[in-house]
């Protein structure tokens, strides 16, 4: 244990020639390694009826729907007085292009083919 101390009291440290060789492999590292990584998901909206007691209407409504746009969802709600949430909900980016291609704003699931 003594040899240890006086070693470290010689010159560097274990600590900080671990600490070193940690920073020198990080700064090998290729410029990618840094950039922010590319966002694979888009923000979309639906209508929530989750803790709330809804109608059937509202609930097939909220079940199917995806809007591109807060202002979408808020002006696509299934009957007037309908005071469904408002949520915002990750998707994968190529999904999101499959569902508003062609500038739509709305995609609804049952418009879907079945196979």
């Amino acid at each position: 244990m003594d040899r240890i101390d006086a070693m470290e009291s010689e010159g560097i440290g274990r600590r900080a020639f671990l600490g070193l060789l940690g920073l020198g492999l990080i700064a090998l590292l290729p410029g990618q390694a840094w950039a922010r990584p590319r966002r694979r998901q888009k923000t979309v909206y639906r209508l929530s009826t989750r803790g709330h007691r809804t109608c059937t209407a509202c609930k097939g409504h909220a079940a199917n729907r995806f809007y591109k746009t807060r202002e979408a969802a808020d002006a696509d709600r299934s009957h007037a007085g309908c005071n469904c949430a408002i949520v915002s909900q990750r998707i994968k980016r190529g999904l999101a292009k499959q569902y508003f291609k062609q500038r739509r704003q709305v995609f609804d699931l049952r418009w879907q083919e079945t196979a």
